[in-house]
């Protein structure tokens, strides 16, 4: 899939997996999946939201150029693992003047794992936030959602939540916005048993924080983008919830 404008000013230039069949080596993926980048153009920086897995970064790379994007001044690292992560030592080497922007945990594993110089990051803090001119980012601390670095970035002008895996799908779709709602729910419902389940607690914790804010769109890492997100989260208030469902009563 190429360069998909969502609002002026904002792109996405991931890519689509269609043929990936396992993740992690553990979960099946039997409709492929995507690694979401997103590309902000401020009045005066540009800033890319995560980037992909090492396997899709020429298709990340086809999608900037397209854009024309020959400057690009920060890369905001919401999480550590490589199909988020995978193509920042590329980014950093063809533009040797961008920054990675991400907490003191996730900078950290950078340094260890894709062996990235610390004079090329950024440190911030929970609910720092970074502006591009007119459009300034707000970033979100949300440990154990699933790893204990990840970050949520939210942008405040156009009220948009780039959630990282929180509410994401292992889906890929052509269309780069939810127009199944029923086949969504059923692979975000899936991803969340398999994925983000274990740290439950966690989410409701950051879920009534998300309340704070006034989201007219969500972002995720996998999948398609919520142009509705009261769905995603209602259904995610259901999982989190003490309420049964499908209760069996037998009679002896």
């Amino acid at each position: 899939m190429t360069v998909k404008k969502i609002e002026k000013d904002i792109y996405w230039v991931g890519a689509i997996d269609w043929d990936r069949r396992m993740f992690d080596e553990l979960i099946p993926l039997p409709e492929g999946t995507s690694y979401n980048s997103y590309l902000i153009k401020g009045q005066k920086k540009t800033a890319l939201i995560d980037t992909v897995d090492p396997t899709k970064e020429d298709d990340l790379l086809d999608n900037l150029d397209d854009l024309g994007i020959e400057h690009l001044d920060y890369i905001v690292v919401n999480h550590a693992e490589q199909d988020h992560s995978g193509a920042i030592p590329l980014m950093l080497e063809l533009y040797s003047e961008a920054k990675i922007v991400t907490n003191q945990k996730c900078k950290k594993m950078l340094m260890e794992h894709l062996l990235i110089k610390e004079d090329r990051i950024i440190t911030i803090n929970d609910n720092d936030t970074l502006s591009l001119g007119g459009k300034t980012l707000r970033f979100i601390f949300t440990p154990w959602v699933h790893w204990p670095e990840t970050i949520l970035t939210y942008l405040e002008e156009d009220k948009i939540l780039f959630s990282c895996d929180l509410f994401g799908a292992h889906l890929a779709e052509s269309n780069l916005w939810v127009d199944d709602e029923s086949k969504v729910y059923f692979a975000a419902k899936r991803y969340y048993a398999e994925i983000m389940m274990p740290f439950r607690s966690n989410i409701k914790k950051h879920l009534e924080r998300l309340k704070e804010l006034e989201i007219k769109t969500i972002a995720p890492s996998h999948g398609q983008i919520y142009s509705h997100p009261e769905f995603i989260l209602s259904s995610y208030g259901e999982w989190i919830s003490d309420k049964v469902e499908n209760e069996v009563i037998i009679p002896y």
